[in-house]
């Protein structure tokens, strides 16, 4: 495995190296930059859907996630998860709920439990780090207990961190991370002042740090504000605040002259905490809502060296699990044969291949046993809905029983699709089944 990866490793560089620009323009560039594997940043969001960025329609101004999709590519349809757990896992073992078991949200720090298993799932991130990379992540971490598990983080890829624990003092309380919350950075737990403002720090020094070899960074981000029980005007706030903070990590790669050779993922766990406006119009809630608007997330990528016309909306299907593909085909490292992955690499969407068969033409998401479909059109879920989401996006009509043109074809098409997706795995942990919320949630 690791010979036929350096093989194409060194084929996938010398075609990076030729499409790279002569000159970078900037002295703190090594020279070789371009011989080595792409830089690769995955920025998560929280709770923020498509109907609070500027770039996607809304009237909240996101100038700095605007100016990422102005010069990359802005995937107009692309699916996550109701919930922000089992989108977290679906992005870094790129599989689906039904084979890694988080079917629904749970939060270990606070109801305990034995988390993600990394004799179980192998993350993206220990692929990379295995391959090579240096590999880091900033922000929050909710599938172990880091108190109890401290080197759950190395286990799963990351050799350094600096993460919210999700706890305060000796209990759990969710919306302190935004203050005098307790980090863990290096094994060292610590109260920080500004939870945040620490982490985005650590991850810009990560980038300084590590800018003469190739990174990988996972940045699942905190902000000052939290969307817990927010009204419209906190939320606004916080998204303001997350904005800026991504600004300040692009700006970061541009000073360094790595912005040419990073590949860069913005995309959110699950859609809006709280309702804007898309387009005009007043928006609905998504966070927790089995409906295209509870998973239909934002998902901007940025690759100056393989994108060949940034500022472009691409109608191509994507969803989380395609994240885990993507990074590893950048790097030209081989998915090992004994691993599942339910994504598909974005690489023939991003360098602009046309082919259809090298591209998703449907997407998935799920919550407990319910489970839905979509195409570029219609979506299907397994309690008799169907939607024509293009005319009907807020799902008020239902087309299940409709007989009219071609709505019946589509139907059973995605029903074959569904049908032939296996039941869902065991659970990921015993106290998953056993503890709070119920597994319905």
């Amino acid at each position: 495995h690791k010979t036929t990866s350096t093989i194409h490793m060194r084929f996938l560089h010398a075609i990076i190296a030729l499409l790279l620009p002569v000159g970078l323009g900037n002295c703190h560039a090594s020279d070789d930059i371009g011989k080595r594997p792409p830089n690769i940043i995955v920025i998560m969001m929280g709770d923020i859907g498509r109907d609070w960025l500027s770039c996607y329609g809304s009237n909240h101004e996101t100038p700095n996630i605007d100016r990422l999709a102005e010069n990359g590519l802005k995937y107009r349809t692309a699916w996550s998860a109701p919930k922000s757990t089992p989108a977290c896992v679906s992005l870094l073992t790129g599989m689906y709920p039904f084979h890694h078991g988080w079917t629904r949200h749970y939060d270990v720090p606070r109801w305990g439990g034995d988390g993600l298993k990394p004799n179980r799932f192998t993350t993206f991130a220990s692929i990379l780090r295995d391959s090579g990379y240096s590999t880091g992540i900033a922000g929050q971490w909710l599938l172990n207990d880091l108190k109890s598990q401290p080197n759950a983080l190395k286990e799963h890829g990351f050799d350094e961190y600096s993460i919210w624990t999700g706890d305060q003092h000796t209990t759990v309380e969710l919306g302190e991370q935004n203050k005098n919350g307790y980090l863990i950075q290096h094994q060292v737990r610590r109260e920080s002042p500004n939870t945040p403002d620490a982490v985005n720090q650590f991850a810009l020094d990560f980038i300084q740090q590590h800018r003469e070899e190739p990174f990988l960074l996972y940045y699942p981000m905190l902000s000052t504000l939290r969307p817990i029980e927010a009204d419209f005007s906190s939320f606004s706030k916080y998204v303001t605040d997350v904005d800026q903070r991504v600004g300040k990590l692009i700006q970061s790669l541009q000073k360094l002259g790595l912005i040419d050779h990073s590949l860069i993922i913005l995309t959110s766990d699950n859609g809006s905490a709280v309702a804007g406006k898309l387009n005009g119009q007043d928006f609905i809630e998504g966070k927790g809502q089995r409906t295209d608007v509870g998973v239909h997330v934002p998902f901007i990528v940025r690759a100056d060296f393989l994108t060949p016309h940034p500022g472009l909306e691409s109608f191509d299907l994507v969803d989380v699990t395609d994240v885990y593909p993507t990074c590893l085909e950048l790097a030209a490292i081989d998915v090992p044969t004994e691993i599942i992955i339910d994504g598909k690499s974005l690489i023939p969407s991003l360098s602009g291949d046309e082919d259809p068969f090298k591209k998703r033409n449907w997407i998935f998401s799920q919550l407990g046993e319910f489970r839905m479909i979509r195409d570029w059109q219609y979506m299907l879920d397994t309690e008799q809905g169907c939607y024509h989401l293009e005319d009907d996006p807020l799902q008020n009509k239902n087309l299940y029983h409709s007989k009219e043109r071609i709505i019946p074809g589509r139907r059973a098409r995605l029903q074959k699709i569904l049908d032939r997706l296996p039941k869902n795995t065991t659970a990921p942990f015993d106290a998953f089944e056993l503890k709070y919320p119920a597994p319905t949630q």
